[in-house]
């Protein structure tokens, strides 16, 4: 009897801490899915880290628990990804004034482009026709199937 009230007395001191690291463990985890659906893996480059089954994906997310677990806020830990790997790492880099002048002037180019093309076009629509070439005469004519008889 005296060994199982000693039982219920651990059970009871020790219960409470065990269900806090579950639930601190859970809300850790939920925290690591969370900040690697914001993060590109380097191998695979179309995939977070949270889907990706690459072995440097599987580091990167064990690196995201660890600085959870010592107190940093997803905000550090996505400073220090960028950091190290630059914003090609987020999945939704931030606006870049240059990156959006990249990706316009192609665009702004190509209408340039086609509006001198359809300047230059309405220009020779509006340009006077060449005159024709005048009717040939009866001798002219006479000499072009002498010439086509002879062949």
């Amino acid at each position: 009897m005296k060994r199982l009230a000693w039982m219920v007395f651990l059970w009871a001191w020790f219960a409470p801490s065990m269900a806090a690291t579950v639930v601190h463990e859970s809300v850790i985890h939920r925290r690591e899915i969370a900040i690697a659906k914001k993060l590109r893996c380097t191998v695979c480059q179309a995939e977070s880290l949270a889907v990706s089954q690459a072995g440097i994906a599987a580091d990167m997310r064990k690196l995201i628990r660890q600085k959870l677990r010592a107190g940093q806020t997803p905000a550090q830990i996505r400073a220090y990804f960028v950091k190290r790997y630059g914003d090609y790492i987020l999945l939704k880099p931030p606006f870049d004034p240059l990156g959006a002048i990249l990706w316009i002037w192609p665009f702004a180019l190509a209408a340039a482009f086609g509006g001198v093309a359809i300047a230059v076009m309405r220009r020779r629509a509006r340009a006077p026709m060449p005159p024709s070439a005048p009717e040939l005469g009866p001798e002219d004519q006479a000499r072009i199937e002498a010439l086509t008889r002879q062949e």
